[in-house]
């Protein structure tokens, strides 16, 4: 089977590929992590609050932008393809 046929299936996830963490983003995000509950610990319950809609914004910017780069690279990558077989 080729890669559009596994991709019209729902063998190849793009998504799934990129979310399979290495070691480098797994030590940044526990980093992230320990900065935020040590952050966290000392704000107010109404900075806590604007704190949590700051992340969720971040989130939905991180994801848009994700999803931008995939689709520039992606269209890059079929125009460096049809001008190779042209």
């Amino acid at each position: 089977m080729n890669v559009l046929e596994e991709f019209y299936y729902g063998e190849l996830n793009p998504v799934e590929l990129c979310s399979k963490l290495d070691d480098e983003l797994k030590n940044l995000m526990k980093l992230k992590s320990r900065n935020e509950e040590n952050l966290v610990g000392t704000l107010t319950e109404k900075q806590k609050c604007d704190f949590e809609k700051y992340k969720d914004c971040d989130q939905e910017y991180s994801q848009l932008s994700e999803k931008k780069s995939f689709l520039v690279g992606f269209k890059l990558g079929a125009r460096i393809v049809i001008e190779a077989i042209s």
